[in-house]
């Protein structure tokens, strides 16, 4: 069926990597409707944005799919349009409001999951510093920003070590919190709205080269966005490096339709895991509406399990807010 699709998404305020790749995602979004016989129209968030929502409602779409990634430049705003969306009743793809806010928000994030029951590392407040136990190495990470935005290796840090300690001491609890820092393996497994409930896509390993030997292995800013340093060189993504460890992939993928339900999750959805030495497993986080760039995980992970841009596309503009 013919559907009006308005593709919504943030205004470009940077040459920033991770905030230029949104308009590779519109495009792929783009291409595939059209490809489906839909109807395009793309507009953008920008200053005014009560007015820009009054101009998607005079476009009268079926639906608005979602890529907002910012309000104002700012992230940890990402979740104003689809309020005003959903104030609106116009319906809109992925994550729903609820769940947008909760899972942008990574302490509260990790306070639903602790509820839950869904394994993740011991979490503080930057004013909660004398808890941590020397004995464990820590690492600081921004509250609402994704992308890997604020991500470093000079986060990472034990209380022996000083000078990083005072720094991380001065954070404004605010905007960050302190984590446990799990060593170990990292996947992504990306998690697909389908009518028979959520797909859960082959599993993505992150596999850090030697380069990382002597640092600490993290997808960092770099490691994600900056296709000339080495931090993005020496990360890769791999595909079916669990299939000898059955027991491992199907506890991810039962955390993953475990989440879905916790979160009232939709549409589509990446959740990022370590895995310590003893296969003990531990959320990092959950990413509503991930990147959907040709070259992204999510991307990656569907292709693998055999779908078009197209099929991605016409199941996530199903799976309406």
């Amino acid at each position: 069926m013919k559907k009006k699709v308005v593709i919504l998404h943030n205004q470009i305020l940077s040459e920033n990597f991770d905030e230029k790749d949104v308009i590779i995602q519109r495009n792929l979004v783009k291409n595939a409707c059209k490809n489906l016989n839909h109807e395009v129209v793309c507009l953008t968030v920008d200053n005014s944005i009560l007015e820009d929502i009054e101009r998607v409602k005079r476009e009268m779409p079926c639906v608005v799919f979602n890529l907002v990634e910012a309000t104002w430049g700012k992230g940890e705003l990402l979740y104003f349009a689809p309020a005003l969306l959903n104030s609106g009743k116009i319906p809109y793809t992925g994550v729903p409001l609820d769940a947008l806010f909760v899972t942008t928000n990574k302490v509260l994030a990790k306070k639903l999951m602790k509820f839950n029951n869904i394994p993740t590392a011991d979490f503080y407040s930057v004013n909660e510093l004398e808890e941590l136990d020397p004995e464990k190495t820590y690492i600081a990470k921004p509250i609402w920003e994704e992308a890997s935005i604020g991500i470093t290796e000079d986060f990472i840090f034990r209380t022996s070590e000083k000078a990083k300690f005072e720094r991380i001491k001065q954070l404004p609890a605010s905007h960050y919190f302190v984590e446990e820092f799990i060593d170990g393996r990292e996947f992504n497994v990306s998690i697909l709205t389908s009518k028979e409930g959520p797909e859960v896509l082959p599993p993505a390993e992150m596999i850090f080269a030697d380069y990382f030997d002597d640092k600490p292995k993290i997808v960092g800013y770099k490691a994600k966005w900056d296709e000339n340093s080495e931090e993005y060189k020496q990360t890769n993504r791999a595909f079916g490096t669990l299939e000898n460890n059955s027991d491992l992939k199907e506890k991810l993928i039962g955390i993953c339709k475990q989440s879905w339900k916790a979160f009232n999750l939709r549409g589509y959805v990446r959740i990022d895991f370590r895995v310590d030495q003893h296969e003990n497993v531990y959320v990092l986080e959950i990413n509503g509406n991930p990147c959907i760039s040709p070259g992204a995980g999510f991307i990656a992970a569907a292709g693998i399990a055999g779908y078009s841009h197209e099929n991605i596309i016409e199941r996530i503009l199903e799976d309406l807010n």
